[in-house]
């Protein structure tokens, strides 16, 4: 934190906080993840944002679980559930939903009428299948909260 305030840390914004963080990590795995993390954790630590929120005032929620098999086999799990949705969590779907594949994701994207959106990221994970939904651009602390239940009904119908 004594890194952050001499540098004038709470007038900086997330991107100079970030510029900061990764100027002082050193040799790390992944420095860009962890420069990220630690700005956020001092926005955490001086006020600026709760657990949650993102950079625009908006809050996410994300939940997982290891599906097995592979991307694809998770994905069409996935398009299974998502085949049978109008919405989720009494949100209606605002129009229809995308899909994209890269050789380490597959991503299935849907906007909701609230302005809000849903995510299906599936990945690897020691050779198994990993499905995250995030839930993102909710407008409060309780309506993240109120959001993992409902992400977690749809990951068990998996």
């Amino acid at each position: 934190m004594e890194v952050f305030a001499a540098a004038g840390g709470a007038s900086l914004d997330h991107r100079e906080l970030v510029a900061v963080a990764s100027r002082e990590l050193g040799h790390v795995d992944n420095p860009g993840w962890w420069a990220q993390m630690t700005a956020v954790a001092y926005e955490q630590h001086i006020g600026r944002r709760t657990p949650g929120q993102r950079q625009d005032g908006t809050y996410e929620c994300s939940v997982s679980r290891t599906h097995g098999g592979t991307l694809d086999e998770a994905l069409a799990a996935w398009l299974g559930v998502a085949a049978g949705l109008s919405g989720v969590g009494g949100v209606p779907f605002a129009g229809s939903a995308s899909s994209t594949a890269t050789p380490a994701y597959r991503r299935w994207r849907a906007a909701l009428a609230d302005g809000s959106r849903l995510l299906a990221e599936i990945s690897l994970r020691a050779d198994r299948a990993v499905v995250t939904l995030t839930w993102s651009r909710l407008s409060s602390p309780e309506a993240k909260d109120e959001a993992r239940p409902v992400l977690r009904t749809l990951l068990a119908a998996l």
